[in-house]
């Protein structure tokens, strides 16, 4: 379900996304299920960081801090020399209900979100988001602080020969599900005023699948703790 306004995109309805969740031949898709909140202007983007604020409060755990799936898309170069777009959308999860996707190419960031941005108790989850924090601070001089790497998670929990994993192969690995990440989607125009029905899927299941691969992991136990404990395995329940 989406909200916001913006011109249906007649080459990709919201039955070809259906078809996409639906390709895989071995196990179900992920993918977000939820409210898509689409903010496109300044005053937009400020009411529903604002109003995201009010709810985070109410989702902070006994050390204080609240868990936020975290991604940013932009426009890649497609030529040699040249360096990408400015950081153009922001998304943000927290739950299984709701999921923002802020176009900031055309919003900014009003103090609503870099409030948010800014807040370390609010803890950024997602797979490389080291370089999404470089990225954001280079384009739009914010700084994302309180920020937890999945991969880096993943590794500590799992144990092994240490990986760089990616939200596709940990998707996979721990819910046993297939992240959909078509090149064509992920490498276009995310500057595009507005946003299609299929970029708005795709970059709020990006943004869910953080959040939900953090709930998995936070409650794994350590790898070096669970061989103290004399388990053979890790097993983990699908979701």
């Amino acid at each position: 379900m989406w909200s916001g306004s913006w011109n249906d995109d007649k080459a990709f309805t919201e039955q070809h996304l259906l078809a996409m969740a639906d390709s895989s031949s071995s196990s179900s898709a992920m993918r977000f299920g939820g409210r898509i909140l689409y903010s496109k202007t300044a005053s937009e983007v400020d009411m529903r960081a604002m109003q995201l604020l009010k709810v985070l409060e109410t989702k902070t755990d006994v050390s204080g801090k609240a868990i936020v799936g975290f991604d940013i898309e932009w426009k890649p170069s497609r030529t040699k020399g040249f360096l990408p777009g400015k950081a153009a959308v922001v998304q943000i999860c927290v739950d299984n209900d709701y999921c923002h996707v802020m176009h900031i190419f055309h919003s900014g960031i009003p103090q609503g979100l870099k409030d948010l941005i800014e807040d370390s108790t609010l803890v950024k989850v997602g797979v490389g988001i080291d370089g999404d924090s470089v990225k954001l601070f280079n384009d739009y001089g914010v700084s994302i602080k309180g920020i937890e790497d999945l991969s880096v998670l993943a590794n500590k929990k799992l144990g092994g020969v240490w990986k760089q994993w990616g939200l596709a192969s940990l998707t996979k690995t721990l819910v046993c599900k297939e992240l959909l990440k078509p090149n064509h989607i992920r490498l276009g125009n995310w500057e595009a005023y507005p946003l299609s029905v299929i970029q708005l899927q795709y970059a709020a299941t990006d943004a869910y699948a953080s959040w939900n691969l953090y709930q998995v992991l936070k409650d794994l136990p350590d790898a070096t703790r669970f061989a103290e404990l004399g388990g053979r395995s890790l097993k983990v329940n699908l979701l």
